[in-house]
């Protein structure tokens, strides 16, 4: 009895209003008027009742909406870093950037009145972001609108009907054979270390985000074999080793500090983004017009000029559909020329 008055106590102000519903709200007293929302789970509901308390202590004003409409946007974000915690850890880094975001400028709203006009006006305000990440953004916050919706705390994924940005996806920038020269020579002389890692995207065509994830245990020497689980796609797949690319992960092999392949600088930690110094490289070797992705780009480019076929492309990439490994077909005028000439025989 004692300790179920201490729970009671300890939750003041949540409560469920239907009994057995599961679905839990908060009541609370701001400027003298009762207000009440509608949360969903226990312990979301907990949550949201002392960051009303500590806004209220605080002499924050709380939007009149608030009332009788349930759960705000920023407890809607908040569940869904959870979930990326649990179900994608490789994606939470990106996915908490762009909540959070999300959560300071429209954390206030209330979720349920939330319109497509609403969130397309948020992601067309940052005029300095590029199609692209418009298009990122807007399925970050759709993620988060649909979980809600599959917990029950949301009737309805507000983002979903947000139009798309068409995304400019032609661009093929590849590294021509002096420019990597003016890069090797450069990184050998300011900072070797982290040669691997460029000869290793140079070799694989592995996404930033594959490669700098790399663990040990899904490289096999023996086989001579790359293991990436959880792609972009959604599937694994295996990326096989050349010669250039299976001495330089040896070497590093050999001097390896834990499980991640690639090392910062500092700390012993894994490298999770090049930026820094390949920026640095890039100026000093005066390549201009370059991306960590173009050395993906000129992965894909060298084998297609080389004669590889589309198919064979697309798979070594990792690419879902072959209608993107096609913006590299025109890289191969010779290969198409000798195809028709066999039309003459």
């Amino acid at each position: 009895m004692e300790t179920r008055k201490r729970d009671e106590k300890q939750h003041r102000g949540v409560f469920e209003k239907e009994p057995g519903s599961g679905i839990w709200w908060i009541r609370y007293f701001a400027s003298g008027q009762k207000k009440r929302e509608k949360v969903g789970r226990k312990s979301d509901a907990i949550a949201l009742y002392q960051r009303r308390k500590s806004e209220i202590r605080a002499g924050a004003k709380l939007p009149d909406n608030l009332r009788h409409k349930g759960e705000t946007l920023g407890v809607v974000i908040d569940r869904a870093i959870l979930w990326y915690t649990s179900h994608r850890p490789r994606s939470l880094r990106t996915a908490s950037t762009h909540l959070n975001l999300i959560k300071t400028d429209l954390g206030h709203l209330v979720a349920a009145d939330l319109t497509p006009d609403v969130v397309d006006q948020w992601v067309s305000g940052h005029t300095d972001w590029s199609a692209a990440t418009k298009n990122r953004y807007k399925a970050t916050f759709g993620r988060a609108l649909q979980l809600a919706v599959v917990s029950g705390s949301l009737q309805r994924n507000a983002a979903r009907l947000v139009t798309a940005r068409r995304e400019d996806n032609t661009r093929v920038r590849w590294l021509k054979d002096d420019e990597e020269k003016r890069m090797v020579d450069t990184i050998l002389e300011n900072c070797p270390t982290q040669l691997p890692a460029f000869i290793v995207a140079l070799h694989t065509g592995m996404r930033q985000s594959e490669q700098f994830g790399l663990e040990w245990r899904e490289i096999d020497f023996e086989r001579r074999k790359i293991f990436l689980d959880k792609t972009k796609n959604g599937s694994d797949r295996e990326v096989p080793m050349s010669k250039t690319c299976f001495q330089s992960l040896t070497d590093l092999h050999a001097d390896k500090q834990n499980d991640w392949v690639f090392q910062a600088s500092r700390y012993k930690q894994r490298l999770k983004n090049p930026r820094q110094w390949f920026e640095t490289v890039l100026r000093d070797a005066k390549v201009t017009n370059f991306h960590w992705h173009d050395l993906r780009h000129t992965f894909c480019s060298r084998l297609v000029m080389k004669g590889v076929d589309i198919r064979t492309v697309m798979e070594l990439a990792g690419h879902k559909s072959i209608s993107v490994t096609m913006r590299y077909a025109h890289l191969s005028p010779e290969h198409n020329q000798a195809a028709i000439e066999k039309l003459d025989a």
